[in-house]
């Protein structure tokens, strides 16, 4: 960046912004198409070495890890439920 770009770039911060002309922009689409409703996150803690697995395995094929996760909740929650009682001590 040279002297000039900065001093540009100073001068046109200087100016402001004219927020008449400002719209809000839209956030992500929504995952449900036929709804278009807010699409609620879910926020898990891994391990750093399992990060670093889904990481380079997603990006090897090409996924994002959202991608894989969803994926695999929704393999979870279509799956019939196991015919042996609960963990003792395991949360649910």
């Amino acid at each position: 960046m040279t002297e000039a770009d900065i001093d540009r770039l100073a001068d046109r911060a200087e100016e402001g912004l004219d927020l008449s002309t400002w719209t809000p922009r839209r956030g992500r689409p929504s995952l449900d198409a036929s709804t278009g409703a807010h699409s609620p996150r879910i926020a898990v803690r891994v391990p750093p070495s399992l990060h670093r697995r889904v990481t380079v395995r997603a990006a090897q094929e090409g996924r994002s890890i959202s991608e894989v996760v969803r994926d695999l909740l929704e393999r979870y929650a279509t799956e019939s439920a196991p015919a042996t009682p609960s963990v003792p001590g395991r949360r649910r």
